[in-house]
């Protein structure tokens, strides 16, 4: 593997978000402490207390632990604990799967996540991408039909479908995931699925699609720890073939080896019960800032686009910045008015031949990880500066 360039976006967030007085730049959820995150997963203080302090720091298992890996098994129909390995986050996860898979073509929806395209990117893989385009209104949709087309003229050997989008929020249709489950089975490609956000992707349902399949090429990594508000646990997994994940085990081995056995209680414990109520008010707080972004962008004069229909993150454009240069002097503004976003220029999207200025870059990420309360003082201030 080639060296990795540097991780644009991560820089830019690493500059802001500990200062900044309102942190929009971030894609998860409001920071929650281990006491919040334990109390919601049912467990009182004089347990938790207990189970710390006599917990043995040594080596959890190197697959992590069984009753851990059930959790996630449960999750993805048709799989048990042998398709599971648990690791530190699931940046680990993806490096360690596109290390075992050694794509030459990839392809996926752009724009992405630098991560997604850069691993197999610096392996020598060329990256097809798979556009998303923007209304008038600033409402992100896909082609279905040209992302078939683009498929069958480019022949990627992997094909991730990272599901809901980070940065668009856009939530995949089930038919466009059966079309593209059913292309790659045709053709011999691997399916890999990014789901981190799997637990805040529907309106109804405690967890939303995955596109994992037993016993086809298909992987999936997800976690909980941005929709919850704990991205600081490190914890992930990787969901698919035995003989796969063994491999990717063993190059754990040489790097961070087992996941903390602290982290896996906790996420033992946060993933026991789907229905508790450290989920359910992920999920309210959730829906309750769906709602205010919504409401805000029905009314402003200075920026437009859409809720999320997934995830805590979108896409919004700045009225009336038609260049990179004003686009640069609100994003600008912005900052110095404390309000932290994350430009589009830092996920290295933008092509000036775009038909819609988001698509040309003009724009910024935006996140839904501050508390309702704060929320709408937020998008106030950033009104404020972008009709100044």
């Amino acid at each position: 593997m080639e060296p990795l360039r540097s991780f644009f976006m991560e820089d830019y967030l690493e500059g802001s978000r500990f200062t900044a007085r309102y942190n929009l730049g971030e894609s998860g959820a409001r920071p929650r402490t281990v006491g919040e995150l334990l109390a919601g997963s049912g467990v009182g203080p004089q347990q938790a207390a207990d189970t710390f302090l006599s917990t043995l720091l040594r080596d959890s298992p190197n697959w992590g632990r069984a009753d851990l890996r059930d959790l996630v098994a449960a999750m993805h129909p048709g799989a048990t604990r042998d398709n599971v390995l648990i690791t530190t986050g699931t940046s680990e996860a993806l490096l360690l799967l596109f290390r075992q898979l050694r794509p030459r073509k990839v392809a996926l929806a752009w724009p992405a996540f630098q991560l997604l395209y850069e691993l197999p990117m610096q392996q020598g893989a060329e990256v097809v991408r798979l556009p998303l385009r923007w209304d008038e209104r600033g409402v992100p949709s896909v082609d279905a039909d040209a992302w078939l087309e683009l498929l069958e003229r480019e022949r990627p050997d992997v094909v991730i479908i990272n599901n809901p989008h980070n940065p668009s929020g856009l939530v995949l249709e089930p038919e466009l995931l059966e079309r593209v489950s059913r292309w790659t089975e045709r053709s011999g490609a691997t399916l890999v699925g990014d789901e981190h956000y799997r637990f805040l992707s529907s309106e109804t349902e405690v967890l939303g699609a995955t596109v994992y399949r037993a016993g086809t090429r298909s992987f999936v990594t997800g976690s909980f720890i941005k929709c919850l508000g704990c991205p600081g646990l490190r914890i992930g997994w990787c969901v698919g073939d035995t003989a796969m994940l063994a491999g990717m085990q063993n190059e754990k081995n040489y790097t961070t080896h087992t996941v903390n056995p602290v982290t896996e209680w906790i996420s033992y414990e946060v993933l026991k019960d789907l229905h508790s109520s450290a989920l359910r008010q992920a999920r309210e707080e959730w829906l309750s800032n769906r709602r205010i972004l919504a409401a805000f962008l029905e009314r402003s004069r200075g920026v437009y686009g859409v809720a999320p229909m997934g995830g805590l993150v979108t896409c919004i454009g700045v009225r009336g910045a038609a260049s990179p240069k004003e686009s640069e002097a609100k994003l600008q503004a912005l900052g110095e008015a404390g309000v932290f976003v994350l430009p589009l220029s830092s996920m290295e999207y933008g092509d000036p031949s775009g038909a819609h200025p988001l698509e040309r870059g003009h724009g910024f990420r935006l996140g839904l990880g501050m508390h309702p309360d704060r929320f709408p003082e937020a998008l106030e201030a950033i009104e404020r500066v972008t009709t100044r």
